[in-house]
Formats: C-alpha cells, structure tokens, sequence
C-alpha cells in the first residue's frame, strides 16, 4: 500500500486486510495478492475510461435490450424471488416431517390468535347498528358491600337517578315481560317481551323495518295494547309477511294491534342481559313504581349529552347515590349506580376477560414463531453442503438469507391459510360454548378484514421465525461447520435460549390455566343448599285468567295435586323465586319485628320476601334447622305463619331464638303480619359463588301470588316427563303457558357456562403450549445428539456407560427446562394477578397450581429428552465414529 494511492483505494485495502484474518493461513497470501491486484485495476485510470467506454457503447446499442432483460428477471418467472420460492418449495417437499410440523406448529398460532382477535373485532371493534354508539349507556346497580354489579335497577332508584342527573340527552326504562300466545293449532308459549317507556327506540336510534314506533298517547293506561314485532318472529310466525302491520293478534287474551316491525341485523340482546326480547309494548309508569326500592327488575339506557364525558356521569351518579343512601337507609345504603357503555354491555362477562384471552393467544403465537425457529435451526445442520456450494458458486450472506427467508414465508403462508381453518372451527366451538350474556358471540365469523390480519400475522411470524435462523446459518464459517459437522456455541446458545423462552411462556399459560381448572373445581364442589338430581321446574305466570286470589290459590293448589298424582313423582311444591331461574321474582320488603323499637321510617331492616306452597321444601330437599316446615294446615283464615333462613336468623336475631317472633312485611302492596315458625337451610339463588340470602317464606294460601315455579322431584328411574307434567297443568287451563322449563341440574350449570369457556379456552391455550415447547425441546435435543454422535461414540470407546450418555443429554434439557420454569415462575408471579377476579377459592399465587404446572412441564421435557438421549446411546460407537 503506497502513500501516493487514492485514500479510497487505501481504505478498501485496509479492509481486504481485515478480512483476510478470517480466511485459513495456507490460502490467505493468495487471497490477499488477488484482491490487491484486482482493486488496483479498478481504480486505475485505463480501468475507468474504459468502464466508461464500454458502458456508453452499451447504453447506445443495446441500452433496450439491457433494460428489456432487467424487467423480464424482475415481472416475470425469471425473477429471483420465484427462483427462491421454487427453490424453498422443493426443499420443503424433500423434508415432509420437518414441514408437516412446522406447518402444524404455525397453523396452532395463527388459528388460536385469529380466533381470538376476530371475538374482541366483534364484540369491541365491530361499528354497532347505533348511532353515536359512544354516547349510549347502560344503567345497572352495584352492591358496595359484596361487589356484586350488573344488577337490575328498582324503579324507584332508576327514576331518581335520571330525573336527577343533567348529563343524560335522553334516557328510557326496559321492563322484562312476557305475553301469552297461542298459535293456530299449537301449544301455547310464552313470548319474550321488553315492556319499554317512551323514547326507548330513539334513545338508541333504532328504526323499523315496516310500521312505525310508539306514539305517546300509547304510553297510557288503557291505549298500551299495540305491539312491535322483532325480525326474527315476524318471519317466523308471520311469514315476512308485511301486511302484518295493523293487523290485531291475540296476546294475553287481548287483542294487540302491530304497528311496526324491527330492522333484521339488531341483537335484542342489547336491550336485556339475560333473553333476547321477540317483542316490545309500551310501558306506562304506575304511581307506586316510585317507591319500589331494593327489588330491581328494570332496564335503564340512556344518551350522554355531548359535552358530557363517562367519567363526568359516572362522578355524578355517585354524588346521586350517596344522597339516595342518606334519604333510603335501608335500601340504599349499600347500593350506587354503574353506569356500563352499551359495547361493554354487549360483551357481557366476556370484557374483562377478552385481553387475558389476547395476551394468551399472543404468548402461543410466540411460543409457535419460537418453536419454528428452532426447527429452522435444526433443519439447518442437515443443509451445509448446500449452503457451502451456493456460498462457493457466489451466493452472498444476503442471499442466503432471503432464501431462507423465502422458505419460513411459505411455511408461514400455508400456516396461516390453515390457521383461517382451524380460526372457523374456533369460533365455531366458541359459539357453543359461550356465555350466555354475551351478545351474538354465536354468530361470530371471519370476514375480510379479519383474514387480512391473519396473513398479516402469518407474514410477522415469518420474519420472527425465520431472521435468526437465517442470520445464524448464513454467517461465515457457518457452511464449513455444518459440513463438518461441528456446532458453534453461539448456534448452541441461540437454540437453548429459546427452548428457555417456550418453556417460559409455556408455564406462564399453563398456570393461567392450572388456576382457573382449580377455581372451577372449586366452585363445582360448593353446596347450593338443595339437592340438584331427579328435580323438574316449570315456570308460570298465571295472571290473566286467575284474576282474583282466590282464583290464584285455587289454581295452584289444583295443579299440584294433579302433578303428585304422576307415577313416580316424590314431591310437588312451588315458589315464587326459584334458585337460578333468569326470570326470577327477587323481592324485598321491609321487616318490622314485634318488640322492637319503630325503625326510623326508610330505615327499616329488609328481607327478600318469597312465597311457597305445597311440599317446596321437600322437593328440593332444603333441610329444616328447627320448628317445622309449612304444610297443608296453613290455610287463608288459619293463623299466618312464616318461615326464616339461617341467615335471616344470624342477620335478625343474633344470639336470640326468632321461634315465635312476630314480624311484618309488605308484599304486593299488603302488609302481612306473620309468626317465625321454623328455621331452614340457606339457598343460594343467582350463582354458587354467591352465599345464601337472608329470606322469609310465606304460606301460597296465606299471600296468593300468580308468578310461581312449580318443583316437581321424581323417583329414580321414574317414567315421568317434562311433556306429562305440562299436560296436567293444561288439563285445569288449556290456555296456560310456561314460560321456563328445564331441571334443576340445567338451571345451575347453566351459570357455570361463563366460567367453564374461560376455563376450556385458557386451558386448550395451555395445552397447546406445553405441546409446542415439549415439540421445540425434543427438535433441540435431537438435533443436539445427532451433531455429537461421534463425542458419544468416543466416550463410549473409552468406557462410559450408557447410562453416563443418557443422564448427560436428559441433564441438558432438564437444565434448559428448569431455567425456563424459573424465569416462568417469576413473571407468573405477577401476571396471575390478572385471574384474581376469575378466581373461586384459590388465590392467584397457589403454591398447589404452581407446583403441579411446574413437575408436569419437567415430566413433559423429561420425555422429550430421553427419546433421542435413549437413540443415541443406542447406536454402535464405531459407525458413529466411521461416518464422521
């Protein structure tokens, strides 16, 4: 190198002499003396006149023929990019075990992350058929003292809490009802209905199909018989026909005449948590509904003003509900409004549960996009005399790595196309298994936008997937490696890091899932108070034609003897609130106790009110504690008589006996004077997570009541049937319909469906985890063995035994197994706080769960190594030896 040499050409030197350090001694000095000659007549004068001869005569003859060429390698097949695709599709082809994982491992992660991206696309995302879907909010009621929330809002509150508030534009009340109708020829049924007020269908910007909404002159007594129909029953029971409208239908034995029929594409759902409304009928407001507090079965939704943010509203109803809380003691004193944007509503229980499920499906797409790169890893040690012979023949690193590149995008491609597949399937079973106040998660399905997210993904996972590999095989002196068959230990360490991360990840989702099958169990083995096997309820509202309580006493006194005089039949009672009915009639009255001090007027202790009759508390097998139960004695003009819970006892007469005692309620308008004679079991009522209520029982005869369930408990092996017992019922009224019917075992799991699809779905995202690290590891040790056959065959030469090579490979992956759980172990510790609210009877930290996730993961990678530990100490040491 000479001082008089361009500064250029001398720093292109310098480097030729850098590189050179890397290029063996025997070929380095002819390396050197090449490159040094060849950068000299480049940057000599003669070399650049004639570069630049030669370019302008090419430019001038054949400049189009150049440019013509350039485009046809780059549009057409001649392209490079469909060389590397060609290329990587037949080197897929000659590895089907390597592809036909990989394919599997990519197809799990995209499928469980679309499935889950398209519900909260739908639930959270998706623009709903409302306008200004920001603006309209739900009104519910939220217990301070247990938590509980989402509760329905008791007239009396709901009317103070709008009248009240100025952050409301507008704002309408939803009354769950129901109408008696009986089709031509059929058995009659029950149709849901929404009793609503006025305003109800502008307030959320609903429009009709045919006809037309509510007129305010029908929101008063006496001009309410009109009715608007949803799309779904106009075309099932009218035919789509849209002559319908001003046509009178008989409901209720009255006449309703339609005026309207809904827009099809709107989920009722919307309007009640619990059924979907088929019909609406306006709602007139009674004077008495004002004082109802403490009993809530209203609806309430209502458009923020635009200047008014969430936060504002919200800050006022709790200004609002302290105030009521001074004014209404008894009722209030622990109740405050939640006020729930209508997308949060529609998600149901789904909302909080919904970025615990993304993180999820994310961790398994990494966990995939990690287990691939170890596959391409592996698969990279059977490839060196390729990449050798592409890196002699000119292929630079970067070439190398865009092949590679090439073959993960393919695999990704084909993955993801799958994963579209197995997304259908998902939400297919998501649909089945859904909570059942999720609104239109059955209805969920992929569309266009969704599936370009999916390829999308597909494409990063790719490039996740396949860089590291790609950079690690393509490095120099990585090809003369792999021919020889050593392995780097940076190529070592890259492979165990991400065994490390998989089982990292893999932990972190099988505790999530460990924690919520436990809470599950939990939650399962809690005793309702009753017993659950061989007991049939069916609901009624017997209201119409039994308009009198005498009429009301005489018809289900009548009913249950019919029903008692079935085969097989052990017990028949009824009740007014039924455990874990949707339609059930919670009410609470104010107790007034003889002997006590006058409460101060609101301030009166309250207890939910229920009435029985015939053998109730046989049927469902609630015990008695002390005094006796209610029976056939207790009569209208016999004496009035109660019974109590266990915790009404504890709750009203601590350390006092309450046999005896007079109390007073109000219930349906009528002040009852009773006397405590008995004490029996607690029920619970809405969910087993729930404890069992302060309650009192009266006599049917006593307090007639038209809402009433009636418990039919059978003998095993009983011959009996829900269609028998409805028969029974219709032989006393032809016309009577039920508006539920369903065991007492349905009832019940069917609150525990919320809890059985966050268990399933968290639990198949752990599984699939723990699958897709024991597949990574396995790929890891595997490839480890066969790259240090001959290290065992020498060791086997000089007298290690074949258990010394076998607790050697099991140990290296136990190892690598043990640092994942620990690093696993410490971020469960923090995010499974996120459960919390998921949790029955566990905490977030259970030593229980985190110990058997964390044996089963070493079981699980304990087995992953001992199959190709187990090969290779299996194989004769001297053709190891031989073929290395």
């Amino acid at each position: 190198m000479s001082a008089r040499d361009p500064v250029a050409l001398r720093i292109c030197l310098l480097l030729v002499r850098l590189a050179a350090r890397i290029v063996p001694k025997p070929d380095r000095e002819l390396w050197e003396r090449e490159w040094d000659a060849e950068l000299r007549y480049r940057w000599s004068p003669r070399a650049r006149i004639s570069r630049r001869g030669e370019m302008h005569m090419v430019r001038r003859s054949f400049g189009a023929v150049v440019d013509a060429a350039w485009l046809r390698r780059q549009f057409t097949l001649d392209a490079d990019v469909v060389h590397d695709a060609t290329h990587g599709v037949r080197m897929l082809v000659k590895a089907p075990g390597f592809t036909l994982v990989a394919l599997l491992v990519f197809a799990t992660g995209i499928g469980a992350t679309t499935a889950i991206a398209s519900l909260a696309d739908a639930l959270l995302l998706r623009k709903l058929q409302i306008p200004e879907t920001e603006r309209v909010v739900t009104l519910w009621e939220r217990n301070r003292a247990t938590g509980v929330g989402h509760e329905d809002v008791a007239p009396g509150n709901a009317i103070d809490w709008v009248t009240r508030s100025a952050s409301f534009a507008a704002a309408a009340a939803l009354e769950p009802w129901s109408l008696d109708f009986t089709p031509p020829g059929g058995e009659p049924e029950v149709l849901s209905t929404a009793r609503v007020s006025a305003g109800f269908f502008n307030v959320l910007g609903v429009t009709m199909l045919h006809g037309r909404g509510f007129l305010p002159q029908e929101f008063t007594k006496g001009n309410d018989r009109v009715v608007v129909l949803s799309y779904g029953l106009w075309k099932e029971r009218f035919g789509g026909d849209p002559a319908v409208v001003d046509r009178a239908v008989p409901l209720d034995n009255a006449s309703y005449t339609v005026v309207g029929v809904m827009r099809p594409g709107i989920d009722l759902r919307l309007f009640d948590k619990r059924q979907e409304p088929r019909a609406f009928t306006p709602k007139y407001f009674e004077a008495y509904e004002a004082r109802i507090r403490g009993t809530g079965y209203w609806n309430v939704m209502a458009r923020l003003k635009p200047a008014v943010s969430l936060e504002q509203a919200r800050q006022e109803l709790d200004v609002l509900s302290a105030q009521l809380a001074l004014q209404y003691p008894a009722s209030n004193r622990n109740t405050v409004a939640e006020l729930i944007p209508i997308r949060d509503h529609l998600a149901g229980s789904l909302r909080g549960l919904l970025p615990i499920l993304l993180g999820a499906a994310g961790l398994l797409l990494l966990v995939a996009c990690a287990n691939v790169a170890n596959l391409l890893l592996a698969r990279g040690s059977s490839r060196g005399r390729e990449f050798a012979v592409r890196k002699a023949l000119g292929a630079g690193r970067g070439r190398l790595i865009r092949q590679m590149l090439a073959e993960s995008v393919l695999l990704a491609t084909i993955g993801g196309a799958l994963g579209l597949v197995l997304a259908k399937w998902s939400l297919q079973a998501i649909g089945a298994l859904r909570p059942l106040d999720v609104a239109g998660a059955d209805a969920i399905t992929l569309d266009g936008r969704v599936a370009a997210i999916a390829l999308g993904l597909s494409m990063l996972a790719a490039v996740v997937a396949g860089v590291a590999p790609a950079w690690q095989l393509s490095r120099p002196g990585a090809a003369r490696a792999l021919r020889e068959g050593a392995s780097s230990a940076g190529s070592r360490r890259i492979r165990g890091a991400l065994v490390v991360v998989e089982v990292c990840l893999a932990l972190l989702l099988a505790v999530g899932a460990g924690l919520l099958v436990r809470s599950f169990r939990e939650i399962q083995r809690v005793d309702p108070g009753f017993s659950r096997p061989q007991v049939m309820a069916l609901q009624v509202f017997a209201y119409d034609r039994q308009d009198t309580p005498q009429k009301k006493a005489a018809f289900f006194e009548q009913s249950i003897e019919k029903l008692r005089s079935l085969p097989g039949v052990a017990a028949v009672g009824a009740v007014s609130a039924m455990p874990f009915i949707e339609a059930n009639m919670n009410i609470r009255s104010a107790l007034a106790i003889d002997g006590r001090p006058a409460s101060v007027p609101g301030d009166d202790p309250m207890i939910y009110t229920t009435i029985v009759a015939g053998d109730y508390f046989r049927a469902m097998n609630i015990p008695l504690e002390r005094g006796r139960l209610i029976d056939s004695s207790d009569r209208a003009a016999s004496r009035k008589v109660a019974l109590i819970t266990r915790s009404a006892a504890r709750k009203f007469w601590p350390g006092s006996d309450p046999i005896g005692a007079k109390v007073k309620v109000r219930f349906a308008g009528t002040m009852i004077e009773s006397e405590v004679v008995g004490i029996v079991g607690d029920a619970r009522h809405e969910a087993l997570d729930r404890p069992g209520r302060p309650e009192m029982f009266l006599p049917h005869p006593q307090a007639p009541f038209g809402a009433m369930t009636f418990v039919v408990r059978t003998q095993a092996g009983s011959p009996t049937t829900m269609q028998m017992l409805k028969q029974q019922v219709w032989a006393l009224d032809p016309q009577q319909a039920f508006y539920r019917t369903a065991t007492l075992d349905e009832l019940v799991t069917r609150t525990l469906v919320g809890r059985r699809f966050s268990v399933m779905l968290l639990t198949g995202f752990g599984v699939a985890a723990l699958l897709l690290a024991a597949a990574g590891l396995y790929g890891v040790m595997s490839f480890s063995t066969s790259q240090r056959s001959r290290e065992f065959g020498v060791r086997v030469a000089l007298g290690a035994r074949p258990s010394d090579i076998l607790s050697m490979v099991v140990g290296e992956g136990l190892r690598l197994a043990a640092a994942g759980i620990v690093c696993g172990i410490i971020i469960a510790v923090w995010l499974t706080r996120l459960l919390s609210g998921l949790l029955f009877g566990v905490t977030a930290m259970d030593p229980l769960t985190f110990g058997a996730v964390s044996g089963a993961i070493l079981v699980v990678s304990a087995v992953s190594c001992y199959l190709p530990a187990r090969r290779a100490v299996h194989s004769d040491p001297l053709i190891a030896l031989k073929a290395n």
